[in-house]
């Protein structure tokens, strides 16, 4: 399964630094992405990176599910087209073929 997440947008990386109550200042203002070595671009949150992933989820596997194991390989920027597939238990959040985020998922049986 492959899906894709286009044109991450600011004002929900704002929501999710609400829901997170994560104040850093990288995703909430691109002077400070900026200053961080970023470009003019505020960062993703790292947990909303991973929902991403977890959408590609079948239906059946919140029943299931009993651990994920992520690994962070670089970060998704306001503006980036992106795409997240699943096959079997892994899954890969890329943009332009290039993983940023790669996950594994338990189940019981």
């Amino acid at each position: 399964m492959k899906r894709p997440f286009d044109n991450i947008s600011g004002p929900e990386m704002a929501q999710w630094c609400e829901l997170l109550a994560d104040d850093n200042a990288i995703h909430l203002s691109r002077e400070a992405a900026s200053a961080a070595g970023y470009g003019p671009h505020r960062v993703n949150p790292g947990p909303a990176n991973l929902s991403y992933l977890l959408s590609c989820l079948p239906p059946e596997a919140e029943e299931t599910l009993t651990d994920v194991d992520a690994h962070y390989a670089g970060v998704v920027l306001e503006g980036d087209d992106l795409s997240a597939t699943l096959e079997g238990e892994r899954a890969v959040l890329a943009r332009d073929g290039s993983a940023l985020v790669t996950a594994t998922f338990g189940t019981k049986r």
